[in-house]
């Protein structure tokens, strides 16, 4: 007897019993996953239980809105979170990044505008960064993976690594903590409501002051250009 009929064909009939939020979670982290060892993955895709699981409880019983409803709606015109998100789940979501934030900037972008896209960043825990970083070793396309892009956004026209670095994030740099909308200027048409990226990372975005400008905008009229008055500390990274 094949896997298919084994595992497979169980998973998708309980999907057919749950909600009709889950299952549209799961074929959105379905659509959007990027799986590198598909012999084991595509089975673990099927219900997408690792990721779809938190969430099955999350969602609000007194809204209209699902994830289709939500994601279609584009980006600008869709809801607070805390609109179809349980109270207790966005907590428990955000108790994730107490021990601080961090992100991985394109160093050529990060100079030219700041840290911040609209007055905003996306953030991910530390520690769960951390070891996406030891796991993918440096590897362009793999963490590119991990972090819900596109397998070649790391490379640049001439199959080079991009230059990037990290800035960490302190628990007090984290200016209004949140659950992404998306409707962020950095949501990109992979994002998906619930405060997780597609490959599994929880996500969340703080605002940006300001003072937080770079060389355009200084181009622009902005304030001057100062990395020293930027929240968060400055770490290297180097890809391959």
């Amino acid at each position: 007897m094949g896997i298919g009929s084994s595992v497979v064909r169980p998973m998708k009939n309980a999907l057919d019993d749950m909600p009709v939020h889950v299952k549209q979670l799961a074929e959105m982290f379905r659509k959007h996953g990027r799986k590198q060892d598909r012999n084991t993955s595509e089975v673990q895709n099927l219900d997408s239980a690792d990721i779809v699981h938190p969430l099955q409880n999350a969602w609000r019983s007194d809204t209209d809105w699902t994830p289709n409803d939500i994601a279609n709606a584009g980006q600008g015109n869709r809801p607070n979170p805390e609109s179809y998100l349980d109270a207790d789940y966005i907590q428990q979501h955000l108790a994730r990044f107490d021990d601080g934030a961090s992100r991985i900037y394109f160093s050529d972008s990060l100079h030219t505008w700041g840290p911040g896209n609209r007055g905003s960043t996306f953030v991910f825990p530390t520690s769960e960064l951390q070891t996406i970083l030891d796991e993918t070793g440096g590897d362009a396309t793999q963490l590119a993976i991990r972090l819900g892009l596109d397998p070649g956004d790391f490379y640049d026209p001439h199959g080079n690594p991009w230059p990037v670095e990290i800035r960490h994030f302190e628990p007090s740099e984290l200016e209004n903590l949140r659950i992404p909308s998306g409707n962020e200027g950095g949501a990109n048409p992979q994002w998906i409501p619930g405060g997780y990226l597609p490959a599994g990372l929880p996500e969340a975005v703080i605002d940006v002051p300001e003072t937080a400008t770079g060389i355009g905008d200084v181009a622009n009229g902005g304030n001057d250009y100062n990395p020293g008055m930027w929240p968060g500390t400055a770490q290297g990274l180097s890809l391959h």
